[in-house]
C-alpha cells in the first residue's frame, strides 16, 4: 500500500507544495487535495471573520482596544 500524498500551502511563495517537498515553517497543513490546499488562505479568513463575531473572541477584542488606547503613535 502506496502512502497517501499530502498537500501544504506555503504562505510565502502562495503555492501549494506536496508533502514530499519538506514543507517549510511557512506552511500550513496538511491537505488531502491540492485543491483544499489551494482554498485553504480563504477558509481560514472565513474562519477568523466567524471567530472575531463570536462570543469567544471578546476578551481578546477587549485587550486589543487597550493595547490600541496606551499605544503611543507619535
Amino acid at each position: 500500500m502506496a502512502p497517501s500524498q499530502t498537500y501544504w500551502y506555503n504562505l510565502t511563495s502562495q503555492t501549494v507544495v506536496r508533502d514530499d517537498e519538506r514543507p517549510s515553517e511557512d506552511c500550513i497543513g496538511p491537505f488531502a487535495t491540492a485543491q483544499e490546499a489551494e482554498e485553504s488562505p480563504a477558509v481560514l479568513v472565513e474562519y477568523a471573520r466567524a471567530w472575531l463575531d463570536s462570543e469567544e473572541s471578546e476578551p481578546y477584542r477587549a485587550m486589543a482596544a487597550e493595547a490600541d488606547d496606551a499605544a503611543d503613535y507619535s
